[in-house]
């Protein structure tokens, strides 16, 4: 089952400052990473200047997270919005933490590396050791050319000899995917395919959902977890596309239940959310 969860461009956009921005960033991405998040969409809260920027920031500050430690120099350049970069917190998912040494890596062994040069017979590769690994070129439906982050699988570390491997069943979790499609809520949810499930203090409760949940989930392959604003919750993005949340989504839960706080802000609904509906999701929680 692949896990998506949406949430605006606004949840980083309550202030001008970066180095908040940043923060609140960091709080979604290791929200993602502890329950393991197949993908983070950042939807537009509406096609304006601010919606745009605060949604290029927060995206390049989540992918900036998910690239392991050893290949960030070589992935990103010295960019403005990745200034505070330092205030994001380490992942530590699997992929983060594999061996810095040749002399530690047993053969067979999986890690992500950064494709920095290609030939016709073979692709050298950056992977966070000593030296750097060859490999031989792939088959063509396994995108790797200059710049790509690549999964690979490294044969023999004494001889330097790696291949690329498909990444689309890993041997452990690789951290989440980034999307930044140029829609609003409501375009997107009219594009999404999977069981869309909103999260909203006027749905009804998530304990009381639980067999219908689960029954929407065993029809589909993929769930989209969908949070509102820091201003406004899902009912009331929607309605200023003219849409009705039961025209779009499948269920809506509300996994808060009785709250002592006016409002739930969207990053503490991830980490309350989260843990509930994967759970459910991935059959830990029986019903």
């Amino acid at each position: 089952m692949q896990i998506s969860i949406a949430l605006p461009a606004s949840v980083i956009g309550i202030t001008d400052d970066l180095r908040v921005k940043t923060f609140r960033a960091g709080l979604v991405g290791r929200a993602a990473a502890i329950f393991m998040v197949d993908e983070i969409i950042i939807y537009l809260d509406d096609y304006s200047k601010e919606s745009l920027s605060n949604q290029r920031v927060f995206s390049k500050l989540l992918e900036y997270m998910v690239v392991p430690q050893y290949l960030r120099k070589i992935v990103f350049k010295k960019e403005e919005e990745l200034r505070f970069a330092g205030l994001l917190p380490p992942l530590k998912i699997p992929s983060h933490t594999v061996p810095s040494s040749l002399k530690q890596l047993p053969p067979k062994s999986f890690r992500l590396a950064a494709v920095v040069g290609k030939s016709d017979k073979k692709i050298v590769l950056e992977a966070g050791l000593e030296k750097r690994l060859i490999a031989p070129i792939p088959e063509p439906s396994l995108k790797a050319n200059p710049g790509d982050v690549v999964l690979i699988m490294v044969e023999d570390p004494t001889r330097l000899k790696a291949s690329i491997v498909d990444p689309s069943n890993p041997p452990f979790y690789l951290g989440y995917h980034v999307s930044s499609p140029r829609a609003t809520l409501g375009a997107l949810l009219k594009k999404a395919d999977g069981v869309k499930i909103g999260t909203s203090k006027y749905g009804e409760l998530f304990w009381k959902r639980i067999k219908e949940l689960k029954r929407l989930i065993a029809k589909t392959s993929r769930a989209m977890i969908v949070f509102g604003s820091p201003s406004m919750g899902i009912r009331e993005i929607l309605a200023r596309e003219n849409i009705l949340v039961d025209e779009v989504f499948d269920i809506v839960v509300n996994t808060v239940g009785e709250q002592g706080t006016e409002t739930v802000r969207t990053e503490e609904a991830i980490y309350i959310t989260l843990p509930l509906l994967t759970s459910l999701i991935r059959s830990y929680l029986e019903v």
